[in-house]
């Protein structure tokens, strides 16, 4: 048992909420013994580069081949591991916290599953795993072999923290007027990094995406059709410069003025269909 080398790694600052360690596993070549794979309330992430394994539930008799790497997912039933044949081990893992993999896990289809190993291609895409899988091998045996590892949750953390980012701020032009600049400043971001997330997350850019909303909360408005409200009113209260900018965007986004919309009281996406009622014959 000697000739087994274990060590772990400990995440940089901006992962420690998600991840416990990073950790590698050298074994020598000898028969191991089988052993029982069991989450115990967290995820594990697991890539094994030497010796080939097989998983047998505690109900059956068949194994199943474990992948080169897999997960083992919190709350689900152990497993009993074992070694296929007489070979050394190369494995590395990750250890998440109690509730650390929820940060990176953006396919959940945990549910549908009865135990807890399960491939790593299953949570992210498989071109992705493969890069990783290359460049910890090609690592394995270096001091920085927890490097790429690093890389890949710390660009996946930035990815949803992104997210959360986007999210709150399409929240906020929904409900409020307020500027593209003054929005990326609350996110902490440049106005042109701002703008390209929300593209990539969104797809429209955020002016676009504040027409847009901008303009729903007029259509939703009741003020202007019961007669409370001119359009220089309606305008001010929904952060146009003037009546014409209102009517502009109007006639711009919905195809007509503010009066012939509130006027005939339409429902444009009953227009739609009937504007294009051939495709439903």
């Amino acid at each position: 048992m000697g000739n087994y080398h274990y060590e772990q790694h400990r995440p940089p600052a901006p992962l420690i909420d998600a991840i416990e360690c990073f950790w590698r596993l050298i074994a020598p070549t000898m028969p191991p013994p089988d052993e029982m794979i069991s989450a115990e309330g967290r995820a594990e992430m697991l890539f094994q580069f030497d010796g080939v394994s097989q998983a047998i539930a505690p109900d059956a008799d068949v194994p199943f081949e474990c992948t080169s790497s897999w997960l083992v997912r919190p709350y689900a039933h152990a497993l009993r591991v074992r070694q296929v044949g007489i070979s050394g081990s190369a494995m590395i893992g990750v250890r998440f916290t109690p509730a650390g993999w929820a940060m990176f896990q953006h396919s959940d289809t945990t549910d549908n599953q009865a135990y807890s190993l399960m491939t790593l291609r299953d949570f992210h895409s498989p071109a992705d795993v493969r890069i990783l899988e290359e460049q910890l091998y090609d690592v394995l045996h270096t001091p920085h072999w927890s490097a790429p590892l690093v890389t890949y949750f710390l660009q996946r953390k930035i990815e949803q923290t992104h997210y959360e980012r986007i999210c709150y701020t399409t929240q906020q032009l929904r409900q409020r007027n307020i500027s593209v600049s003054a929005l990326a400043q609350e996110v902490n971001l440049s106005e042109r990094q701002f703008g390209r997330v929300f593209r990539q997350l969104i797809g429209l850019s955020p002016k676009q995406f504040s027409r847009i909303v901008r303009l729903d909360r007029v259509l939703n408005s009741s003020a202007y059709s019961r007669g409370g409200l001119t359009l220089e009113h309606l305008a001010r209260r929904y952060g146009y410069h003037d009546s014409a900018h209102l009517v502009h965007e109007f006639q711009d986004l919905a195809g007509m003025t503010p009066a012939q919309y509130f006027d005939g009281d339409y429902d444009l996406i009953e227009q739609k269909f009937r504007e294009h009622d051939r495709f439903l014959q």
